[in-house]
């Protein structure tokens, strides 16, 4: 599969930050082709350090102090595996990706430990949910340009969940898990069936593939969620 490398790129053919995408037709290819080579070194972030300025989800966030978690809390905080056929599993449900937000910005000083200034990155919030319920609140930003093409379009016109996309190209990838947190965060709150008050539980965790960070990744979900026995 072909792959592509960030670096710089002319920022007529990129999206403002301020405008999150919705229809992306043939974007992925003006940006691929747009990209010159360039490496990404390898660092430990703070987990806030890749989302860009505009995140508004981290900034209503209040740290708690947290409790005991069930054995299944525990697995979706510490796998190395894909969230999604965890969830499957766990639910018997099919997983679906409900995708709330996305933009192209072009990194700042937040994202210097892993790509040069003004490398595309691209930001996604998403819900993990099933025919009825949400399960998994998820915030990533990726360096658009480690991506495949392939990967870049099912990212920017497709629902399907980055694991499977993965999957689907045989990537072999690791997960470095940057930090855990219990939070209040109302504006999280209000994807899930609970009161805005109720604690939220979180990782993040970068992706690595053949040694390159592709992106960071946070997961959350309420502390009432899977709490049952496997």
């Amino acid at each position: 599969m072909e792959q592509f490398h960030a670096g710089k790129v002319n920022k007529s053919s990129i999206n403002a930050a301020s405008k999150p995408i919705t229809h992306c037709d043939g974007l992925a290819d003006a940006i691929a082709t747009s990209i010159t080579a360039s490496s990404v070194t390898h660092h430990q972030l703070s987990p806030d350090k890749l989302l860009s300025a505009q995140s508004a989800v981290t900034s209503h966030k209040v740290t708690v102090q947290n409790r005991s978690l069930s054995i299944f809390q525990q697995i979706l905080l510490t796998t190395n595996g894909t969230v999604t056929d965890l969830l499957a599993l766990y639910t018997g449900e099919k997983i679906k990706v409900n995708k709330l937000a996305q933009q192209i910005f072009l990194s700042g000083s937040r994202q210097e430990f892993i790509c040069p200034l003004e490398t595309p990155l691209l930001e996604r919030n998403v819900l993990l949910c099933g025919a009825t319920k949400n399960y998994v609140y998820a915030e990533s930003v990726l360096v658009f340009g480690s991506l495949s093409r392939s990967i870049q379009y099912k990212l920017l016109e497709t629902d399907q969940p980055i694991g499977l996309m993965w999957k689907q190209e045989k990537l072999e990838t690791y997960r470095d898990i940057l930090a855990h947190e219990t939070e209040i965060n109302a504006k999280v709150a209000s994807y899930f069936e609970i009161h805005s008050q109720t604690p939220i539980i979180s990782r993040t965790y970068s992706i690595y593939h053949q040694h390159a960070i592709l992106g960071t990744i946070t997961e959350k979900f309420p502390i009432t969620y899977f709490t049952e026995g496997m």
